[in-house]
């Protein structure tokens, strides 16, 4: 079984951030088979605020063929099963049109790097191949 991992990530977006002009937060992951993505939206975001999974500028967390797509809420956890590479250029992107209040948002993202993803069944070919069994 291929080791897996957790990232902890705490983004926060500065009041009156238009859509438009949102923020990137860098996760600390890359070249990662992305398992699942929890987001825990704190109670007062108020549908004010919206955050996204980005690889290397496409928005891939919601998916929506008219991108960006927002995760949008308040008191809510939500998790997101995805089973798909992500790239070296992982971000959350973040926007606040609350005219008052800095918000943010704790994500965890459950991944193995694509460097070891397989490597326990590799091993057993290579060793299968080795000994003829």
């Amino acid at each position: 079984m291929d080791p897996v991992y957790v990232q902890w990530v705490e983004p926060s977006c500065p009041a009156n951030t238009a859509k438009t002009a949102w923020t990137l937060t860098a996760t600390g992951i890359e070249t990662v088979l992305l398992h699942r993505m929890e987001v825990r939206i704190p109670a007062g975001h108020q549908g004010l605020t919206g955050i996204a999974l980005v690889d290397s500028g496409a928005f891939v967390i919601p998916y929506t063929t008219d991108a960006p797509g927002w995760l949008i809420g308040d008191d809510d956890e939500l998790s997101y099963d995805y089973e798909k590479e992500l790239g070296h250029n992982v971000k959350l992107a973040t926007y606040n049109t609350d005219d008052t209040n800095v918000h943010a948002w704790q994500v965890r993202m459950v991944y193995t790097p694509m460097s070891v993803v397989g490597s326990e069944l590799a091993s057993i070919e290579v060793i299968r191949a080795l000994t003829g069994s």
